[in-house]
C-alpha cells in the first residue's frame, strides 16, 4: 500500500500525525510518502524521515496516495486531489461538518474519522480528550489573568473533557462546582460570582424539528463581572453551542470578547502544547495504521473496520 503522511494546513498548527522512530517499520514493507516540511513544527527533519525509510514528496504526490493520514480534516482542495475509491485517515467530526462529509461523499473516498476508533469499552483509541480538557482550562485561567486559587470556576458536565478541566482547576485549588442537566436551565443562578464557566456540553448539531436552546444567553452575560471568562472544551459550532455568543475559535486567534466577557472555543486545543501530544498520537496510531497497511481495509482489525465510512 502507498501511503501519504500529510502535513497540517491550519495556522499555528505544528504537530505531525507520526513520527520517524514510529514509521521505520512500516515504512519498510510499504512505500511512504511524508509531505515536505510535515514535522518542521516539531522540530522534525525531511531527513529524519527519510532516514527512516520515507520518500519526501509534494502536497499532490501525497494525495495521490491509496492511503492519506493527518490529525486534522483536510480541506477542501486537498480532497480534490484524491482518487476517488482512496482512503483519508483523520480527525473529522463530521457530525459538525457537514459540507465536508458532502465532499468526501462527492469525491468517493472511503473515510476512516480518528474518533471513530474505538476498543471494546467504547474509549477512542487515538485521542487527548482528558489533555483537551486541562490545555482549555489551563488558557481559560490565563486569560482570567489572577490567582487561580482565588477563581470561582463552574463547569457544564461530567464526562472526559469536563474531567480534564476539572482535575486542572481542583490542582490549583479554585473553587469548583459541577453543574448537570438540571442546573443548566437555572444558569441566571449559576453566573453571578462565576470567574471562569466552562462548557464541556458536546451536544447533537442536526436536529430535525428543533434546535437545542441556548443555556447561557447574550442577556446572560451582563451577570458577569467584566473580565471573565467562558470556555468552550468542545468546540461546538456556532448556533449550537449551549452559550449564544460563542463560535469556534482557532491556534492563531484563540479568544475574543463580547461584552466585557472572554469567549474562547480552540478547534483542536491539543494543539497548544504540540510535542506533548503530536507523540502521544503518533504512539496511538502506529500499530493501527501498520495493520491497516499490511492487511487492507477488507482484513484489518475489527475496531478499524467498525470505524470505516463509506459513502
Amino acid at each position: 500500500m502507498k501511503i501519504g503522511i500529510a502535513a497540517e494546513n491550519r495556522a499555528q498548527e505544528k504537530r505531525v500525525i507520526i513520527q520517524p522512530p514510529d514509521i521505520d517499520r512500516l515504512a519498510a514493507r510499504h512505500d511512504v510518502v511524508v509531505e515536505k516540511g510535515a514535522g518542521l513544527g516539531l522540530g522534525i527533519t525531511d531527513k529524519a524521515f527519510m532516514e527512516a525509510g520515507c520518500e519526501i514528496g509534494s502536497s499532490r504526490k501525497v494525495y495521490a496516495c491509496h492511503l492519506v493520514v493527518r490529525i486534522k480534516e483536510p480541506s477542501f482542495e486537498e480532497i480534490k486531489m484524491m482518487r476517488p475509491g482512496n482512503i483519508i485517515m483523520s480527525m473529522m467530526h463530521l457530525r459538525c461538518r457537514p459540507k465536508l462529509e458532502d465532499a468526501l461523499r462527492r469525491q468517493g473516498l472511503i473515510v476512516i474519522p480518528l474518533e471513530n476508533l474505538k476498543d471494546l469499552f467504547g474509549n477512542r483509541k487515538v485521542e487527548a480528550v482528558e489533555d483537551s480538557g486541562r490545555i482549555g482550562m489551563e488558557y481559560g485561567f490565563k486569560l482570567w489573568g489572577k490567582d487561580p486559587a482565588t477563581a470561582s470556576v463552574k463547569i457544564m458536565g461530567y464526562g472526559n473533557i469536563a474531567m480534564g478541566a476539572i482535575r486542572c482547576a481542583a490542582r490549583k485549588f479554585a473553587s469548583v462546582q459541577i453543574l448537570n442537566r438540571k442546573d443548566f436551565l437555572k444558569m441566571e443562578k449559576h453566573i453571578p460570582g462565576t470567574d471562569i464557566l466552562v462548557d464541556a456540553i458536546n451536544r447533537p448539531y442536526r436536529r430535525e424539528v428543533a434546535k437545542e436552546p441556548f443555556f447561557v444567553t447574550r442577556k446572560m452575560l451582563s451577570l458577569f463581572k467584566p473580565g471573565s471568562v467562558i470556555v468552550d472544551l468542545a468546540s461546538n459550532p456556532k448556533d449550537h453551542a449551549p452559550v449564544e455568543t460563542m463560535h469556534p475559535t482557532t491556534l492563531d486567534n484563540l479568544h475574543y470578547m463580547v461584552k466585557g466577557i472572554y469567549h474562547t472555543s480552540c478547534w483542536g486545543w491539543p494543539g497548544l502544547e504540540p510535542k506533548v501530544i503530536a507523540k502521544r498520537y503518533s504512539l496511538q496510531l502506529k500499530p493501527i495504521l501498520e495493520d491497516l497497511a499490511d492487511n487492507g481495509i477488507n482484513y484489518c482489525n475489527d475496531a478499524t473496520k467498525a470505524a470505516i465510512l463509506r459513502f
